[in-house]
């Protein structure tokens, strides 16, 4: 028997192929709101690195002088994408890739605090990674909250609700990535005593018949690390996702890095290329108005900008015009490097939609909103002359939704 087949009209490619969303990211990334929440989050963080080193500085150390100044460029001062696309090696784009790049800048200081030898170092690197962590709790959780609303319901939210959001959960998006850190230092604590121990013959006898629970220590400490250096990110979107603690935080980042590895690094993988098509256009337009912009004053000045502000003896009036014209340019700059960073936290809370999908079979348009958790409340009760609660009678007579429509039922019939 034939069976009716209804021609075949559109093919959802998101849903055949679901990495596809991914390329959402650059349109969330280049929205001005997340632009400006990371130019902002890149100034404090590069001034709040600078203090540290102002206060730790030691010029007869020469690998803390390096590491200051590594770490005392402002935004503006980063270089932009000007080498022609066809010209870029294989080894460029991933050098020139916003995932990448993100990923190493907010990371260095933890990454170096496993190479600190003296005290000195270890309380700079410390100070600047916890300084970095503060900063990017609140703005990139700014930016993960709006990302995902805009993913999951394609809403925007107003800076009220947004900073609303993130200040009550600041905790959660700061206390994550903190216990993998604190576990892993418990752990080489442990270690530590035992290697006093070791300092005689004896007791490199006693570590020799306690070496399995060495290697214990030192399995939960990669399996703490690990999970960190490739799940952090994940804590951000597990907050702004859910509306979770920083154990939930903690446990889905865990979890979907681990179950879903290869799919994690396949999203990673692809979100790294997309992203270093969507950082050159940003850079190139970025390029293109300061150019075209001295370009068209040129006309009517007779020279170009450089000759004109670096002409002999200005006075005082040209240079502040000079400085405040550099002003704006260091301005478009930041918020030209901004993206890098807008990018990075849009991109990996769309990856944690993907994975959650993966692991938990949840629905993408699934985000937590607080203001409707408050509208579906429970109803309030009262207690009646029987001592026993029950709904408050304006609520039936209101017709409010939060009650259940059975307690509803039964309040009107009691009465």
């Amino acid at each position: 028997m034939s069976q009716d087949r209804g021609p075949l009209r559109a093919i959802d490619w998101q849903e055949v192929f679901p990495a596809l969303r991914l390329f959402s990211a650059l349109r969330m990334a280049v929205n001005f709101r997340a632009l400006v929440l990371a130019a902002i989050a890149l100034m404090g963080t590069a001034a709040g690195w600078r203090v540290c080193g102002q206060i730790l500085a030691n010029p007869e150390d020469p690998w803390l002088t390096t590491q200051i100044a590594e770490n005392s460029t402002w935004p503006w001062q980063h270089p932009l994408v000007h080498t022609p696309i066809d010209e870029l090696g294989f080894s460029d784009v991933w050098r020139q890739s916003p995932l990448l790049i993100a990923w190493n800048e907010i990371s260095r200081p933890f990454q170096h605090l496993f190479e600190a030898r003296e005290f000195t170092h270890f309380v700079y690197l410390l100070t600047c990674a916890l300084w970095s962590l503060v900063v990017w709790s609140f703005f990139g959780g700014a930016i993960t909250r709006q990302a995902a609303v805009a993913f999951a319901r394609e809403e925007n939210l107003s800076w009220k609700r947004l900073a609303d959001f993130v200040r009550s959960r600041l905790s959660a998006y700061f206390a994550a990535p903190m216990f993998p850190i604190l576990g892993t230092f418990l752990a080489a604590a442990f270690l530590a005593l035992l290697g006093l121990v070791m300092r005689s013959g004896v007791g490199i006898l006693v570590a020799g018949i306690l070496w399995p629970l060495v290697l214990l220590g030192g399995f939960m400490m990669a399996f703490l690390l690990i999970g960190l250096f490739f799940g952090w990110p994940l804590m951000w979107g597990a907050v702004s996702v859910e509306g979770t603690d920083s154990f939930g935080a903690l446990s889905h980042s865990y979890s979907y890095a681990y179950q879903r590895p290869l799919h994690y690094l396949a999203y990673a993988a692809l979100a790294a290329l997309v992203g270093v098509l969507g950082w050159y256009l940003v850079s190139l337009f970025a390029i293109w108005i300061m150019q075209l912009s001295e370009w068209g004053i040129s006309w009517g000045s007779g020279a170009t900008l450089a000759a004109i502000t670096q002409r002999e003896d200005p006075g005082a009036v040209a240079n502040a015009g000079a400085a405040l014209i550099e002003f704006w340019n260091n301005c478009l700059r930041t918020l030209a490097f901004g993206f890098i960073f807008s990018y990075f936290w849009s991109v990996s809370t769309v990856i944690y939609f993907l994975l959650r999908r993966l692991v938990d079979a949840t629905e993408l348009d699934e985000v937590f909103m607080p203001e409707e958790q408050e509208l579906h409340g429970l109803p309030p009760l009262k207690t009646g002359p029987d001592g026993v609660p029950a709904v408050a009678d304006d609520a039936v007579l209101s017709g409010d939704d939060s009650a259940p429509s059975g307690s509803k039922a039964r309040t009107q019939g009691e009465a």
